[in-house]
């Protein structure tokens, strides 16, 4: 298949992705949410000028930004566009095990003129700086295979009155509303927070939360330390998982063991599993999960999902490094909000409709992507070379939509990345 080819195929699959949700929107709302994933995908850019530009129209650009910029700042559109990515995106969430919600944040120190700059915690450089946070889900297979960048929200304190456990309760009851009851949240650290446990056990998700280890928990009936707790658990099972480390697989061990706990005050029954990394110490983790019967089944099930945690922390590096979200420029508050939802879109159709013809896209020899004679090539960072790929391919395109009535028919090569169709 040629680039040319290549370029037909990508873009009547981003027309065939828009055209699903188009009844939920305008005829000029459904034209700007096509022609801003186009703009992203092919500028690779946040910047609007940017994405004007790669849209090639024959008027002004000042004209095109301006036209944009209309529909960027329209209130609660960044709402709407996150439950289009997730509705969108339903059918394959049936073969996704694991929900994966993390926060993120994008730091703007010399900004001065922007609405809502607020304080955030700059996770790369541990210090506080003036900018936005970011509230982000995705879901994962149990094997990976299949990673869907599934939503995320700009907010600042200084501009919304809801909490940040607002924010996270209010992202995980839309993701909810389409995904399967028995999907299983995963967090870090930072969600080991009462407020959302009892939001959580109040609707029965099911969730397994890593633990900060300074919390009481009732044990046999009495409440102790969770410390002490852990010290009483029989680590009677040993593990070893794989991680990919420089490009190369490293092996890890793990031993551990899990006990039923209650939260103080609250009757919900959960598991405390308790994990020990050869060379790394302890960790733990508390699990709802009515389909864990056996403390070895709560120990496979954390070991399991929690080490998906870490695909989350790939769609945030590959957002920031190849469509540079972090020189996010735009003075209106909904402006921003707005374009954040629209890249968490664009990145989620990169991530799913275009697995089919990977392969094909990434070993053409047009685009000089990888050593065709090396298929460790492939696989290291697939959809950073397919990100790259789709710029190079809509590189000389303009935005294209098929004749009404027609769907042209794209001969490819289909290789099952994914579980599901």
């Amino acid at each position: 298949m040629s680039v040319t080819r290549f370029t037909q195929a990508v873009q009547t699959k981003l027309w065939q992705f828009t055209h699903s949700f188009a009844a939920d929107y305008s005829k000029p709302e459904h034209k700007f949410i096509h022609q801003g994933l186009f703009g992203l995908l092919k500028g690779g850019q946040v910047q609007i000028n940017t994405i004007g530009r790669s849209l090639q129209e024959k008027i002004s650009n000042k004209k095109v930004t301006k036209r944009l910029g209309y529909h960027l700042g329209k209130e609660a559109l960044s709402f709407r566009i996150n439950q289009s990515t997730i509705k969108v995106q339903k059918s394959r969430l049936a073969c996704c095990k694991y929900l994966i919600l993390d926060l993120s944040d994008i730091v703007k120190d010399y900004a001065q003129t922007m609405e809502g700059l607020a304080r955030v915690h700059d996770g790369s450089e541990d210090e506080l700086s003036e900018g936005y946070w970011l509230c982000n889900a995705s879901a994962v297979s149990k094997d990976a295979s299949t990673v869907i960048p599934l939503y995320s929200e700009l907010y600042s304190h200084k501009a919304e009155t809801t909490s940040q456990n607002g924010k996270i309760v209010s992202a995980i009851n839309q993701v909810m509303h389409y995904a399967k009851a028995d999907s299983i949240w995963v967090m870090d650290r930072g969600m080991d927070r009462n407020v959302l446990y009892d939001e959580l056990n109040s609707a029965d998700y099911r969730y397994i939360i890593r633990q900060n280890g300074n919390r009481n928990l009732i044990h046999n009936g009495k409440e102790q330390a969770l410390k002490k707790i852990s010290h009483k658990v029989k680590l009677k099972w040993e593990y070893q998982s794989f991680r990919i480390y420089k490009n190369k697989k490293r092996a890890l061990y793990f031993s551990g063991g899990a006990v039923k706990v209650f939260l103080p005050r609250r009757k919900k029954e959960l598991w405390l599993v308790v994990l020990k990394q050869q060379g790394h110490g302890y960790s733990w983790y508390l699990m709802n999960n009515p389909a864990c019967l056996t403390e070895q089944d709560a120990v496979e099930t954390v070991l399991e999902g929690y080490k998906l945690r870490w695909k989350i922390e790939e769609i945030h590096r590959q957002i920031k490094a190849d469509y540079n979200l972090e020189a996010i420029r735009l003075q209106r508050y909904e402006a921003l909000k707005t374009l954040n939802a629209l890249l968490w879109m664009a990145v989620s159709f990169l991530y799913t409709r275009l697995e089919p013809m990977v392969v094909d896209i990434v070993l053409e020899p047009e685009l000089g992507l990888v050593n065709r004679k090396k298929i460790s090539d492939l696989l290291r960072f697939v959809y950073y070379k397919l990100s790259l790929a789709v710029k190079r391919i809509l590189s000389l395109a303009r935005v294209y939509y098929p004749p009404r009535g027609s769907t042209p028919k794209i001969g490819q090569l289909a290789l099952p990345f994914a579980e599901c169709p």
